[in-house]
């Protein structure tokens, strides 16, 4: 028996939905676990998110130029590794941004606070993937999402995450 083939084709998405990077679906579902998250237990975890994605962008650089253990790891040249060092630093530094932060800053946030909040921490993601060469080799976003976040206007978007991170904690 044959399936029926009109049955198979009208579970294509809308046509809205396809023309949607597969880059942005991702930077909205990360926003959107961030929002659960803020709204239910507070900013805490959100402020050290957006504050460690930047620190971890510059400690990476200064790695591969220091003085005893740059050599070392420019000759790893295995986007794997080099990612890696990217995902072991930005843990590293998140843990020590953590234990910086405020307990108090756990305090349950209105809806807006986390809505804001998961706009902001997508919003810094985006421009640490777009200017972390050793992310990019492991997954390229789209052309509009590099052209968006991209070294022209990340200084613009990482500001402005801060301004509304720094409002909704108000």
């Amino acid at each position: 028996m044959m399936p029926n083939i009109a049955a198979v084709s009208s579970l294509q998405p809308p046509s809205f939905i396809s023309g949607i990077p597969i880059d942005a679906i991702i930077l909205i579902i990360f926003a959107v676990i961030v929002m659960i998250d803020a709204f239910r237990s507070g900013t805490r975890r959100v402020v050290v998110l957006t504050l460690t994605a930047p620190i971890t962008l510059i400690l990476y650089s200064a790695l591969l130029n220091a003085a005893f253990i740059g050599k070392t790891l420019t000759a790893l040249t295995a986007p794997s590794v080099r990612a890696g060092i990217v995902a072991a630093t930005f843990v590293l530094v998140y843990i020590m941004i953590y234990r910086l932060v405020p307990p108090s800053f756990n305090a349950a946030s209105s809806p807006l606070q986390a809505i804001v909040a998961g706009l902001a921490a997508a919003t810094v993601l985006a421009v640490l993937w777009v200017q972390t060469p050793a992310l990019m080799a492991m997954w390229a976003p789209s052309e509009m999402v590099q052209v968006i976040f991209g070294s022209a206007y990340r200084l613009y978007w990482l500001v402005g995450a801060f301004l509304i991170l720094a409002f909704s904690r108000r």
